[in-house]
């Protein structure tokens, strides 16, 4: 019988993009990104024609659609002068649930920086209720609320949300 003799196997030599340029790197990943996003969106729009119910999606837009509801209650305080009923909805766990929700929705970096202002908006309609200025307090509210129409439109999802 004759021996087997294994023989070394040749070097294989792949073809991988230049790893230390940072900014073709940084242009891959934004690409990558925006195929994704219009992927979700593709996906989000046939599910809606063909009237399948997403239940991801949908429970994906609870925390978002409480949101709505608990700004349309903040307005109703704001209206009724009810500032300390503001900041007290306002600083609710609503807004950490509505958060994370954001950050699952959101799949580009313009929605993520249209969340980021949702966020701030309703930060500062929380201090501004705080200082006791309920003209202040009427305008911080008229701006979070285009701040969510603005957010609710770029992610596709305003169609879907009551009472926005």
């Amino acid at each position: 019988m004759g021996a087997l003799v294994a023989a070394p196997a040749p070097k294989a030599w792949a073809l991988i993009p230049d790893e230390e340029d940072e900014e073709l790197l940084e242009r891959a990943k934004a690409n990558r990104k925006q195929r994704l996003a219009a992927q979700k969106e593709t996906t989000r729009n046939f599910l809606k024609e063909e009237g399948v119910k997403d239940k991801q999606l949908d429970a994906e837009l609870l925390p978002v659609q409480k949101a709505v509801f608990q700004l349309a209650k903040s307005g109703s305080q704001l209206e009724a002068g009810d500032l300390k009923g503001v900041s007290a909805n306002l600083g609710s766990g609503w807004v950490g649930e509505f958060q994370r929700a954001t950050s699952v929705l959101d799949a580009s970096d313009a929605e993520k920086a249209k969340a980021a202002a949702v966020f701030d908006g309703i930060s500062s309609l929380r201090d501004v209720a705080n200082k006791g200025d309920l003209r202040g307090s009427k305008q911080q509210y008229v701006a979070l609320v285009a701040a969510l129409n603005d957010w609710a439109s770029s992610t596709g999802l305003a169609a879907d949300l009551k009472g926005l």
